[in-house]
């Protein structure tokens, strides 16, 4: 029987979640095209202390050619990305904002940022290494003293430059946090398109519902949680 805590999202959790390497790309001048929406949420940078906000904002720019940034035409980030994660997500995590719940979106062009952002087009997969180490860490953790969060929830595959940044950067246990890394737990060729698909069904789950240990994604795939600080 099992006996592992539901995981929910409340108003003192913070989501966090993954870019999409896959994006949607604005429609030609004159034509409409569902998902492109107006936004007026305000930038991260806006939420950050200051001098941490300036320096997120300096490497933004310091990345921009790099990462092939066109913001001449913005989206919400969360309509922005279209990979597996966001075609199974997008209209929860829409709904989640929109109901005041705190989500955050770790982005190889952009580091951070909110997951209602206008963000423009860009081509740049996420790597520790772009950002001054610890930006990052400290862009989390300012952002959650100043929401008054007190739990984060990750979803992300446990093999990727994400999922180190929340297992490996952050002393969650120091910040007063507790963490926990949702993954799919899946192995081998072949499983990346599979393991994709269930970040997205899992992230619509929890916003709906929630999770628990017994969850299976579409092509039943389990669910692998770690909790940090690490229990003893």
């Amino acid at each position: 029987m099992n006996t592992s805590p539901r995981l929910q999202l409340s108003k003192d959790t913070l989501l966090l979640l993954p870019c999409s390497g896959t994006k949607q790309r604005v429609p030609c001048s004159g034509t409409k095209q569902p998902g492109r929406k107006p936004s007026n949420a305000l930038s991260i940078l806006s939420v950050l202390d200051p001098v941490l906000a300036a320096e997120l904002a300096n490497a933004r720019d310091a990345l921009r050619e790099k990462a092939r940034v066109d913001d001449e035409t913005l989206m919400p980030a969360y309509l922005r990305y279209r990979g597996q994660p966001y075609k199974h997500s997008a209209t929860y995590i829409g709904e989640a904002v929109a109901a005041g719940q705190r989500v955050l979106i770790v982005s190889g062009g952009y580091g951070l940022i909110l997951a209602d952002e206008p963000i423009g087009m860009y081509n740049k997969q996420f790597a520790l290494s772009d950002w001054r180490p610890g930006l990052l860490k400290e862009c989390i953790l300012d952002y959650a003293h100043h929401e008054g969060i007190r739990s984060v929830i990750a979803v992300m595959s446990r093999t990727t430059g994400y999922a180190k940044l929340i297992s490996r950067c952050v002393d969650w246990g120091g910040a007063g946090l507790e963490a926990t890394l949702v993954s799919a737990d899946a192995h081998g060729p072949g499983v990346r398109q599979k393991v994709l698909r269930a970040q997205g069904e899992a992230v619509a789950a929890l916003i709906n519902s929630g999770l628990d240990q017994d969850w299976l994604s579409s092509d039943s795939l389990p669910l692998k949680i770690d909790k940090f600080p690490r229990e003893v």
